[in-house]
Parts: C-alpha cells; sequence; structure tokens
C-alpha cells in the first residue's frame, strides 16, 4: 500500500475489515509517522464536526432506531470513540414498525473517501465542510432533519447527501430516490435539491422529488407552496426555470425545458403516511416500486405481462395471502421462494 485505500479507510473504522486487513491498514500506518498524525487529524475533524451537528438530527439518526433495533450500545460506542456511524442493518425488530409514526431509519454514513481527504487539518484547526450520506433501505423509510431545521421523509432505498454544516449563502443536498422535504423559504440561503437531470428551487413549501434510477427523468410535486425547476445544466435564465405550484408536477422534456402538468398530490405524497398508490400503473413500472417497498425483488415470468395496469392501495405489511390478492387482482398467480416474487399466468390464463 503505497498510497491510502479509502474503502478500506472506511471499513477499518467502522470496524467492519476483516483481521488481515486490519493487519494490513495498521502496517500501512505504522510505516510513517505522517500516517499516523493523519489518522488522529481525522479523528480530531470529526470531533469538531460532530459539534456542528445540530442535535435533533444527531438524535433522529441515533438515538430512536437505535433503540428499537437493539444496537443502541454499539452506536455509543462508536461515538466515543469518534467513528463514523456506519450501520449494517440484519433483522429488524417488530418494534420498529410499531404505531403510525415513521420510525427514523435513517442511515447516517460519513465516508472517509470523502471526510479523509478534507480532515488534513492546517494548524489553525479549522475543519472544512464534510459530506454526510443518510441512506434508507429498501422497505423502510426514514424520517430526519438536516441542519437548518429542514424536515425530511426518504423514501426506501434513497440516498440523501448533504454538508454537516450549510454555508452562509446557500443550502444544496442531492438525492438518489425519492424524498419529501418540508423547507421554511429564506431568500438569502436559498434550499436547493439537486436530482437527476434537475434542480428544484425551494420558494417555501412542502414538496417532493422523485429520482430513481429506472424513472425516465426527475419530477418534482407540490404539496403547498412553490418550487422552481430547471436542468441542472441550465443557469435558470427566462424560458428555461418554470414555477411548479400546489397540485402541480414539474418535469424536464427531451429538450431540457421545464414542464408543467397537474397531479394528484395525495397519491404523490401517500408513501409518507405508509401507503404506496398505483392507478392504473403498467406492471413494469410499478414492479421497481413494489421490490422497494416490501424488500422483495419482483419479477415477470414473462415481459409481455409487463403492460398490465396495476391500481390500488398498498400499505408495508405484506403476507403469503395479500401477496395472492396482489396477484389476483392482475389475473396472475404469485411464487414466492426466498426473497423473490415471482407473477405469472395462472393455467386459465394461458393461451
Amino acid at each position: 500500500m503505497n498510497d491510502l485505500d479509502w474503502e478500506l479507510f472506511d471499513r477499518y473504522l467502522a470496524n467492519a475489515a476483516t483481521a488481515v486487513e486490519r493487519e494490513e491498514f495498521e502496517r500501512w500506518v505504522a510505516e510513517r509517522p505522517e500516517r499516523a498524525e493523519f489518522v488522529a487529524a481525522w479523528h480530531r475533524g470529526l470531533e469538531k464536526m460532530e459539534s456542528g451537528i445540530a442535535t435533533a438530527e444527531r438524535e433522529s439518526v441515533w438515538s430512536g432506531p437505535l433503540e428499537s433495533l437493539g444496537l443502541a450500545e454499539g452506536a455509543r460506542a462508536r461515538r466515543a470513540n469518534l467513528r463514523p456511524p456506519v450501520f449494517a442493518l440484519g433483522e429488524r425488530s417488530r418494534s420498529w414498525r410499531r404505531g403510525p409514526a415513521i420510525a427514523a431509519a435513517a442511515l447516517l454514513i460519513v465516508g472517509a473517501g470523502l471526510a479523509g481527504r478534507a480532515l488534513l487539518l492546517d494548524t489553525a484547526g479549522e475543519v472544512p465542510t464534510v459530506e454526510q450520506v443518510v441512506t434508507v433501505p429498501r422497505g423502510e423509510r426514514g424520517q430526519f432533519r438536516l441542519p437548518d431545521g429542514s424536515q425530511v421523509i426518504l423514501a426506501a432505498g434513497s440516498t440523501l447527501r448533504h454538508p454537516a454544516k450549510f454555508p452562509r449563502d446557500s443550502r444544496e443536498v442531492t438525492l438518489e430516490g425519492e424524498a419529501y422535504f418540508a423547507v421554511e423559504h429564506d431568500s438569502r440561503r436559498p434550499f436547493r435539491v439537486l436530482a437527476g437531470d434537475l434542480v428544484a428551487t425551494d420558494l417555501g413549501t412542502e414538496f417532493l422529488v422523485r429520482a430513481y434510477p429506472e424513472d425516465a427523468g426527475a419530477r418534482v410535486v407540490v404539496r403547498s407552496g412553490e418550487v422552481a425547476v430547471r436542468a441542472t445544466a441550465s443557469t435558470g435564465a427566462s424560458g428555461q426555470e418554470q414555477t411548479i405550484k400546489p397540485g402541480q408536477l414539474g418535469r424536464l422534456e427531451a429538450g431540457g425545458l421545464p414542464r408543467v402538468e397537474r397531479a394528484d398530490t395525495a397519491a404523490y405524497f401517500a408513501w409518507t403516511e405508509g401507503t404506496l398508490v398505483f392507478d392504473g400503473t403498467p406492471l413494469r413500472d410499478a414492479l421497481p416500486q413494489l421490490s422497494r417497498w416490501y424488500n422483495l425483488e419482483f419479477r415477470l415470468a414473462d415481459t409481455s405481462l409487463g403492460s398490465i395496469p396495476l391500481s390500488g392501495r398498498l400499505n408495508q405489511s405484506l403476507t403469503e395471502g395479500r401477496l395472492d390478492l396482489l396477484a389476483g387482482s392482475l389475473g396472475l398467480q404469485q411464487v414466492k421462494r426466498g426473497d423473490v416474487v415471482t407473477f405469472s399466468r395462472g393455467r386459465a390464463g394461458r393461451r
């Protein structure tokens, strides 16, 4: 190891490295005094960064879900050692889903590959902004607050990146997946969401942004207030930015110009309350959503089934009987093997 292996550094600090990897990393550190100082500087910088994170965010990310998952002791040990909280969720306790409120299920990951580069501290002890990454696994939702107090509900299989502390003149986050935002407008510090091919700028509102990999393009749906939408490559010049109002959806056309449409906000926002809504959605488009929602892999035995429309309201509680009911509503049958659910035509439906 001539240079630092950032992925190994992540695993080492998260206690996820193998014995061989730990020995390799520690041998690399021992080769030069400045490497040991680098690791110490990383810890000092993280300690200062920790003090800059809002208490509400730390509590929502750490305390609630970890107590319900039985991981609180491990989390306290990580904080005591100033290590980034990287949590791998295995079996989830049933108390995780109790009550109508959304569990604070977000996973906070501070990657050493990003933080390590930033935390080579100078003699003045200044700490550059460190990126934080919040990821919610499939089958869950996560609720937390950003450093400015903005509320976020992150959908299953989604990731949100944001600085530990916003600069004085802007608030910018990057989304992969789907998220609900409730933001207090501040004209001096615009709040922007970078998602796929578009940028959404808050004008004081509640809104939803969706940009999953399988989507043709990102979209923004507004429930209250207004959001300005433009292409990522656009500077927001006249004719290239559109304002989305309540009950509307904004997305980009093929040429990159924003387009505004009417939207059923109740259906779009239903997942934040624990319900997934479909209204004539082609099955091929619905399967990725079902897979994230239930943390299962939904497949079609025949690609021709992809055009079958799916309509209905689904909560996150799934039993074999409900799977049969879902398949029956499509005129299909289902077979579940492990984590894979396959839809196919029944014998009566074969030609």
